[in-house]
């Protein structure tokens, strides 16, 4: 009961924080003209100008308009919406992986200041919805690993559901495929390391994977999120009065393919992936996105103590292999402009790896345990950052101090 409280508060309030002001700034910021502008052609039924990204995200802008309609506060909507399941989300896949309360909350907490969510929840762009389904793979693809009560059943159905957050994922942003490999990868690590392992967790992971069986797993992980990727083109064509065939969903995916290996892009935004992790300077385009600078190099370190327990403990492995497939991934892209703000993906996960990496540690600074004063200087970076971010009119917006 006391986890549920906790989820629905945090969610409660985190959507209220975001909310609040949520159509300050009046016009556009970044992409949004390119994604606004689909979502209204998918309600007025006419032609695509944004036929270079998956539908799905597109989609979740137009019943953000349809609802508060065609302002800023309904193109923004949706995004504030999944900011707060994506907070939910961390929360309760962290109580999952440690089952610790106390860190779990500070993951929450540090993933709210990280400025990365903040941010995305009050744009209409779709990296925070790829984030948020992301989340949700994770939350559900860890319930069938860990949780020990449940039956070959239940397991299958939360496997099930994991593949289609993660091909929802996908259907916002192609990046959500970096998540699912890495699901992939650790589903076949477990059962490889099982065979050879008398760590009592792998082999427990192991045999719940099994009652669910390796060709449900298979289904889960190959099938079932290629099948959500396609079904959310049903609306697009729809509203194009063209056919939901196969001809048409490869001529769609082989344009957005062919699109992202020619774009050129702002070439004043384009950062190289390796320069992401030490970014200083605020995205001015994007309400001066910039990660929390605290999270962003302690999380750093924070990864590198998890690396430690790497294939010996299932929350550091997942972490650390979380925040490598999303920066890394980078390598091999073949996109041929790269921006700041993809880094968001990976830089979720270290927010989360400060309370792994501290969760031995059991000291206390005037009787507040050492994780959670530890997140202290994270609310200084936020609340410094905050007031650009927020697009606070003058003389709010220098409160703390005006960046160049």
């Amino acid at each position: 009961m006391k986890i549920a409280c906790t989820a629905v508060l945090l969610g409660l309030v985190s959507f209220s924080f975001f909310f609040r002001d949520l159509g300050n700034p009046p016009e556009y910021l970044l992409d949004e003209v390119q994604y606004v502008s689909s979502a209204k052609a998918l309600l007025s039924h006419s032609p695509n100008p944004n036929p270079e990204a998956p539908p799905l995200g597109k989609l979740l802008v137009a019943v953000g308009i349809k609802l508060c309609g065609d302002t800023p506060v309904g193109w923004r909507l949706m995004s504030a919406v999944f900011g707060s399941l994506t907070l939910v989300g961390v929360f309760l896949w962290v109580y999952l992986l440690i089952g610790e309360f106390s860190l779990s909350f500070v993951a929450a907490i540090l993933t709210l200041l990280n400025n990365f969510l903040f941010v995305f929840s009050r744009a209409a762009l779709m990296d925070n919805f790829l984030v948020g389904f992301m989340v949700w793979g994770l939350l559900t693809f860890t319930a069938a690993l860990k949780l020990p009560f449940l039956g070959a059943k239940s397991r299958r159905i939360l496997l099930l559901c994991c593949g289609a957050m993660f091909g929802f994922s996908c259907a916002c942003k192609w990046n959500g495929v970096d998540a699912l490999a890495g699901v992939a990868i650790m589903s076949l690590a477990i059962l490889w390391a099982s065979k050879r392992s008398s760590n009592p967790e792998i082999l427990a992971l192991a045999g719940h994977l099994r009652s669910a069986g390796i060709g449900w797993i298979a289904c889960s992980l190959l099938v079932v999120p290629l099948a959500a990727y396609s079904i959310t083109f049903l609306p697009l064509l729809h509203s194009l009065h063209r056919p939901f065939t196969l001809d048409e969903l490869y001529s769609m995916n082989v344009y957005i393919w062919k699109f992202h290996r020619s774009i050129v892009g702002n070439i004043f935004l384009v950062t190289p992936w390796y320069k992401w992790p030490f970014h200083l300077d605020p995205l001015r385009s994007l309400s001066y996105l910039v990660g929390n600078w605290y999270i962003m190099w302690v999380g750093l370190a924070a990864l590198l103590v998890c690396a430690r327990r790497f294939g010996r403990s299932l929350p550091e492995t997942l972490i650390v292999l979380l925040y490598v497939v999303n920066l890394a991934q980078w390598m091999v892209t073949p996109q041929s402009c790269l921006f700041y703000y993809y880094y968001y993906p990976a830089a979720l996960s270290l927010g989360i790896a400060i309370p792994l990496a501290l969760q031995q540690f059991r000291e206390r600074i005037f009787r507040v345990r050492l994780c959670v004063v530890c997140a202290l200087p994270a609310v200084l970076v936020f609340a410094y950052c905050y007031p650009r971010m927020a697009h606070l009119p003058q003389p709010f917006d220098c409160a703390l101090g005006c960046w160049p």
